[in-house]
């Protein structure tokens, strides 16, 4: 039971290093699981449009309050990391090519 407590801190040491290499350590834990659920959705294709539903209803998104998403994608909208897809169909976005 601890050596899988062991594993677990080793991978979230892992993931914290690779955050601020990636300069992500400033983002809130709602911002990088929302950023994280478009790189899963969007399958590293960076001109795949995603609808919110989608990033609403991921693992790491779900049981976020309606409020808090709605907020936190905004804010990834306002730093550059997401951006409205180019016919800005409501709830159309896709992940911005400057990050």
């Amino acid at each position: 039971m601890h050596s899988g407590y062991k594993q677990l801190a080793a991978m979230r040491e892992l993931l914290y290093q690779l955050e601020q290499d990636m300069g992500l350590d400033d983002m809130s834990q709602n911002e990088k699981d929302i950023l994280y659920a478009f790189h899963m959705i969007a399958e590293s294709k960076i001109d795949a449009d995603v609808h919110s539903e989608s990033i609403r209803s991921h693992n790491t998104v779900r049981a976020m309050k309606h409020a808090t998403y709605h907020r936190t994608l905004k804010r990834l909208l306002d730093q550059g990391f997401i951006e409205h897809a180019p016919q800005r169909k409501t709830g159309l976005y896709r992940l911005a090519t400057a990050h």
